[in-house]
């Protein structure tokens, strides 16, 4: 039976260069699951379009199971217009009334079913904007008895503090970047820059509910949390990246973390291999590698 659990957008990244990439941070994630041999139950729906082809082609192509990919023939496929900015960085520009909008309870429930005893279920909040996928998402994260993993991943316009904090109260591990955590905050009380990134965690862990909370700091590596506010970190690994772009990297450090959940990997040794994942994945354009034979070079060294 699958391990894991995978709801939320899946989607294509139309970057201002004429490239068009499968994304969706959900299926970033996903992927790199099925590449690391988890098999993954995807949770997510697709229109009937050529976007929807290739999005299709990718399940295949990494060997994933679609019985929970719904087709919402009425909507579109989900699309994201993405500008590059002179630093690597990006702007995404997410359009609305996709397929994905319109994830219905249901059918997610019956596939969730596959689902063993005890298994993660991951969400993003993106997917959580709109009414119909918003009580899909959030009536998962209620009745699921395993374990749950969310990643904040913020994006503003699109889903308002006050649902994002019910899907954030559900978490049992929750992963923010450092914005984010400091957002995180101010929606539960902290005073703006109050503190540093120690202080805001443990003010965060004293208001959740949380087993462990994650904190991402780019080049600078990562945090990890324990409910009694015990801290493990790693650096960026001294390793010169070559950037190509920042696309993606935090759905890496989130693919490995839940891997390293699941073979029973130290938080250590976890954040650590998350992180350098994580910046592997800067090299490369885009959020997956194009050659799948790639996933082998990051993970031989794994136990």
């Amino acid at each position: 039976m699958n391990r894991i659990a995978v709801f939320g957008e899946m989607l294509v990244d139309q970057f201002d260069s004429g490239i068009s990439v499968i994304g969706g941070a959900p299926f970033n994630v996903a992927r790199h699951l099925a590449a690391f041999g988890h098999a993954p139950l995807m949770l997510s729906a697709v229109g009937q379009d050529a976007a929807a082809q290739l999005i299709m082609g990718e399940l295949e192509r990494y060997g994933m199971r679609r019985e929970g990919v719904q087709v919402r023939p009425s909507h579109p496929t989900g699309v994201v217009d993405v500008r590059t900015d002179p630093g690597g960085g990006h702007q995404f520009f997410i359009r609305t009334g996709s397929a994905w909008d319109a994830i219905e309870e249901a059918p997610a429930s019956a596939a969730m079913r596959g689902l063993a005893a005890g298994g993660w279920l991951y969400s993003g909040t993106l997917a959580l904007r709109h009414a119909v996928s918003r009580a899909t998402g959030l009536a998962l994260l209620r009745n699921h008895q395993g374990s749950k993993y969310l990643d904040l991943n913020w994006r503003e316009g699109h889903v308002s503090p006050t649902v994002a904090l019910q899907a954030v109260q559900l978490a049992d591990v929750l992963k923010v970047n450092e914005e984010e955590l400091t957002m995180l905050g101010g929606w539960l009380g902290l005073q703006d820059g109050h503190g540093d990134v120690e202080s805001r965690a443990k003010f965060v862990l004293r208001q959740l509910r949380l087993k462990m909370l994650l904190v991402t700091r780019g080049a600078a590596g990562a945090l990890a949390f324990d409910s009694a506010g015990e801290r493990t970190g790693c650096d960026g690994g001294g390793r010169d990246v070559q950037l190509v772009d920042t696309v993606g990297a935090g759905d890496a450090f989130s693919a490995v973390m839940l891997a390293g959940l699941l073979r029973g990997w130290d938080v250590a040794t976890a954040l650590a291999r998350a992180a350098e994942f994580a910046s592997h994945i800067c090299e490369v354009r885009g959020a997956v590698p194009a050659d799948l034979a790639a996933y082998q070079q990051w993970t031989a060294s794994w136990t």
